[in-house]
C-alpha cells in the first residue's frame, strides 16, 4: 500500500509541476494536435496536410491495396 501511495503521490506532484511550468511559459497547444481525434472508432480523421501527410496517405492507400488483394 505504501509503495502504491508513493507512486500515486509522485505522479500527482509531477503532473502539477508540469502544468505549472506550461502556464508559466505560456504553452499553446499546436493546431495540428487535435485533442478530440478519433482513437478506436469508425470516425474518419480529417486528411493530413503537408508533405508528411501526403506521404502517410500514400503509404496507407498502398497498404489498403495490398490487403484488398
Amino acid at each position: 500500500m505504501a509503495f502504491a501511495g508513493g507512486y500515486f503521490t509522485r505522479d500527482y506532484i509531477s503532473r502539477q509541476r508540469r502544468a505549472e511550468a506550461r502556464r508559466m511559459r505560456g504553452y499553446a497547444q499546436p493546431d495540428w494536435l487535435n485533442a478530440n481525434a478519433p482513437a478506436n472508432t469508425n470516425e474518419v480523421a480529417p486528411p493530413a496536410t503537408g508533405e508528411l501527410g501526403q506521404m502517410l496517405d500514400r503509404w496507407e492507400s498502398r497498404a489498403r491495396a495490398r490487403r484488398a488483394g
